[in-house]
């Protein structure tokens, strides 16, 4: 064994040298592409010919990686685990050390795979493909090399994604029952965040389970779709002048779902205790700003058609009108207006408790600083938003209070 072993690191130098002089080379092609001329075409096709045999390079390192720790595995080479191993020595994830050891377990060690996984003609998505292959027929009486030469056809003629399609029909066929609650775990999985960035951008980042994507992609393409042929066809001016690429189009269709939404009759939104404010003006606000409800500073004249929901604040920055109605109407009522929870909700943000910030969205409840029982007006002043479990608290000390 120790001469195979040092056979090996023999060849182990001869690869590491082969390499260095191909990164070499590599480096002298990208060193002359900077002299490159816009309009070479000549010069432009060997530059993407070098792309291509780089990207086959690196798909064929991949296959490789996914044979050589398939062996790793087989032999408990790596103390912990070749997932272990790959996540601390590689430079990847841990979710993704842990599917490059599922497919070096599942498929790396399979003989009919070896020239395809060394070949630089798939890539590591393809391999994860063919890895779920595996996993869906393991134990089934299905020809493992049979499915697998199946998926690797299909991904090489109609690309991963048609694979993928396959492989997901295949474990329906193979286990129906196992289908019934992949929606309820994907939904486990969705998520919808918003990151601020800087000058008030906004990134949106959500994961949605495919009925749910289902739904939204298809309004968004719907809105799209029609945009785009009226100012194909029709040669109407739709958009925005601003709103060019089909990325823009999209992100302009997905404020026009919210824009909807936001002018819908309650019954038709089911949102029915407060209705959506957007903005607040004031005179406070210099050279005509107004503020978003999420604090960002917004030029009035940006605020778009149709009518949104619009709260005025007095002199003192107390709310006072929605879209020019006073807020505060009858300080004889019961229960707050849908306007004044609005107001609150502004003003407010989050459950008012000491160390409590449960957000607006959390249903919170209007709360009488002096008791409504007591000759408290319903007004905005004499109201704040506290969350339920707060509010019984406050009450219960209240009583307690006048006992």
């Amino acid at each position: 064994m120790d001469g195979i072993a040092e056979l090996w690191r023999a060849r182990l130098e001869a690869v590491a040298e082969l390499d260095a002089r191909r990164d070499e080379i590599v480096a002298e092609c990208l060193r002359d592409a900077r002299e490159l001329r816009a309009g070479d075409r000549e010069g432009a096709d060997v530059l993407l010919e070098l792309a291509q045999l780089l990207g086959r390079r690196e798909q064929a390192g991949h296959g490789q990686l996914i044979r050589a720790l398939a062996q790793a595995d087989r032999v408990r080479a790596a103390r912990g685990g070749v997932k272990a191993w790959a996540a601390t020595h590689l430079d990847v994830s841990d979710g993704r050390a842990r599917s490059i050891a599922e497919c070096a377990r599942r498929i790396g060690a399979i003989p009919q795979l070896a020239e395809p996984l060394a070949s630089g003609r798939i890539g590591a998505d393809t391999v994860r493909v063919l890895s779920r292959t595996a996993k869906a027929v393991a134990g089934t009486g299905v020809d493992t090399v049979a499915a697998l030469t199946a998926t690797l056809v299909t991904a090489e003629a109609e690309g991963v994604t048609a694979a993928a399609k396959q492989i997901r029909a295949l474990e329906h066929t193979l286990d129906p029952d196992a289908g019934k609650d992949v929606i309820a775990r994907q939904r486990a999985r969705s998520f919808y965040r918003v990151v601020e960035l800087e000058d008030g951008l906004c990134r949106f980042e959500v994961l949605l389970d495919a009925v749910r994507a289902t739904t939204l992609r298809a309004a968004v393409d719907a809105q799209t779709a029609d945009w785009i042929r009226q100012t194909q066809y029709d040669h109407a001016s739709v958009l925005p002048e601003d709103v060019r690429s089909t990325e823009q189009i999209n992100a302009h269709a997905l404020t026009r779902l919210a824009e909807v939404f936001h002018t819908a009759p309650p019954e038709v939104r089911e949102a029915r205790f407060t209705p959506p404010m957007l903005y607040s003006t004031s005179a406070a606000h210099p050279g005509g700003l107004a503020e978003s409800v999420y604090g960002a500073p917004v030029p009035v004249e940006a605020i778009p058609d149709p009518e949104v929901h619009v709260l005025e604040l007095d002199g003192h920055g107390h709310p006072a009108r929605l879209d020019g109605t006073p807020v505060d109407t009858d300080p004889h009522a019961r229960l707050a207006s849908p306007a004044q929870r609005v107001a609150l909700a502004f003003r407010d943000r989050h459950c008012t408790h000491p160390g409590c910030t449960r957000p607006a969205t959390f249903a919170l409840h209007a709360h009488h600083i002096i008791r409504y029982s007591r000759g408290g007006p319903t007004t905005v002043r004499n109201m704040t938003l506290m969350c339920s479990e707060h509010h019984v608290l406050a009450h219960q000390h209240t009583d307690e209070t006048h006992n």
